[in-house]
């Protein structure tokens, strides 16, 4: 069962990480297209290019292993484009066309592994050392100064294109990652976001020892405002209230909407009387500022420490147990569990 679990979760996390698959893609094409040449050149006597070839191929899988293991994966995209970048020039100076025809493909790679900026960089870093070599190094790579000339117009139309289209994919990406990840209403982070979050301060405090603090807050009678005043009016309060939240915490400190007209809060690095005195002064800035119509509005909360022995669910459940004290004992106040 917990295997089964494992590898739903591992294959969950190929499906939403497009770097992630495009990494795990690159490290096996090279495997699979770059191993028989390897043993080929090595047969033949050219060591030099097998040997690179080969430590291209470990470097490749090593680096996709990385990035499965941990989830990051800025520095293993960037580290196999930039091994491979070095593979192909070394096979090229070496043997010519039968490296730089691996310069397309790899191209449009280097664009979908690394941000677009470093991807041209070493594009051209690639290129320039390729025409060094055939006009000043005498190398031979290409049969004329024509041909020469061709994979260089070829290579530039490849990498413009590949930019362009890899920036702006970047950009709708970053958009739909926010859109996923914030609510539009009042642009706090959603509920999928505090799950995430919640999961790496489980982690943090096992590993690291860091203490974490879950503030849960509930708007009182949300209902009747949305019944007397309408909707829009409840919106409004909505968000004038996360905008309070939002700057009465630290800048380390984050705030979720949960759904409705709850809110959540997540601390790190606080203590048990920290935890109470952030709860003290939101109530406290919330009762003198928070208004519809001009008449108070007011939050119940609950708060809880988390323990060395909770996981996720408990952590949120004791916050939780808190809140609805809070509401069962008349409203507008916190209750607190460390």
């Amino acid at each position: 069962m917990i295997k089964s679990k494992m590898q739903t979760s591992l294959r969950q996390r190929i499906s939403d990480d497009l770097q992630l698959t495009l990494i795990l893609i690159v490290a096996g094409l090279a495997c699979i297209f770059i191993t028989p040449f390897t043993i080929y050149r090595l047969i033949s006597g050219y060591h030099l290019v097998a040997v690179s070839n080969a430590i291209l191929v470990l470097l490749c899988l090593g680096f996709a292993l990385q990035a499965l293991r941990t989830g990051r994966t800025r520095i293993p995209g960037l580290a196999i484009s930039t091994i491979c970048l070095i593979g192909m020039v070394v096979v090229t100076l070496a043997r010519g066309d039968e490296g730089y025809l691996w310069f397309y493909p790899l191209t449009i790679f280097m664009f979908h592994l690394t941000p677009p900026w470093i991807a041209m960089v070493l594009v051209l870093s690639g290129l320039g050392v390729i025409v060094l070599g055939d006009l000043i190094w005498a190398q031979n790579i290409f049969p004329s100064t024509v041909h020469l000339f061709s994979f260089l117009a070829t290579s530039v139309c490849v990498s413009v294109f590949s930019y362009a289209f890899a920036k702006r994919n970047m950009g709708q990406r970053k958009k739909l990652q926010n859109l996923a990840a914030r609510d539009g209403l009042t642009n706090l982070k959603n509920r999928r976001s505090l799950e995430n979050e919640l999961a790496l301060a489980v982690n943090a405090k096992q590993s690291l020892g860091i203490e974490f603090g879950l503030v849960i807050i509930d708007l009182d009678n949300l209902k009747q405002i949305n019944d007397k005043m309408g909707h829009s009016r409840g919106d409004r309060v909505l968000m004038d209230l996360a905008h309070l939240i939002s700057t009465a915490l630290r800048s380390s400190d984050q705030t979720f909407r949960y759904g409705g007209d709850e809110f959540v809060v997540l601390l790190s690095n606080v203590t048990a009387q920290g935890l109470a005195e952030v709860c003290k002064n939101l109530q406290e800035k919330i009762n003198a500022e928070l208004r519809c119509n001009d008449m108070p509005v007011t939050v119940s909360m609950g708060a809880a420490l988390l323990k060395v022995e909770d996981d996720v669910e408990q952590w949120f459940r004791n916050a939780d147990d808190c809140l609805y004290q809070s509401k069962k004992s008349g409203r507008n106040r916190y209750h607190l569990n460390c």
